[in-house]
C-alpha cells in the first residue's frame, strides 16, 4: 500500500498528499489561520459574545477563504498526523507562517 510517504536518508520525509487531501503548501497556510483562530477563542478574543458561535463562524470563513469544506480539512487533518516526520517540518512552517503574520501586523 503506498502511503505516500518516502523516508530519505537524512530521517526526513517527502509527502506528496494524495488526491482528497489538501496538499502541503496549503495546509501551511489553512493551519496557521486555524491556530490564529484557536489563539483569538483561548486568549477569549470574544468575551461577550457566544464563543461557540464565533468559533464556528470562525473556522467557515477560514475553510471558505481556502476553498475546503470541514470535512476536508479534518480527513487531510488525520492524513497529515499519520505522517508524523512530514508533519513535524509542516508544523515548524506554521509557525513560522505565524511568525510572519505578527511581523506585519506589528508595522
Amino acid at each position: 500500500m503506498n502511503t505516500g510517504c518516502v523516508e530519505d536518508h537524512r530521517d526526513a520525509a517527502i509527502v506528496v498528499a494524495p488526491e482528497g487531501i489538501v496538499e502541503r503548501d496549503a495546509f501551511i497556510l489553512l493551519l496557521a489561520d486555524i491556530q490564529l483562530i484557536e489563539a483569538a477563542s483561548k486568549n477569549r478574543v470574544w468575551r461577550n459574545d457566544d464563543v461557540e458561535k464565533k468559533l464556528v463562524e470562525a473556522y467557515m470563513e477560514v475553510f471558505n477563504r481556502h476553498s475546503v469544506s470541514k470535512e476536508d480539512f479534518e480527513k487531510s487533518h488525520t492524513w497529515w498526523w499519520n505522517h508524523p516526520v512530514a508533519m513535524k517540518s509542516l508544523l515548524l512552517e506554521v509557525t513560522e507562517r505565524i511568525s510572519q503574520i505578527e511581523s506585519q501586523t506589528d508595522k
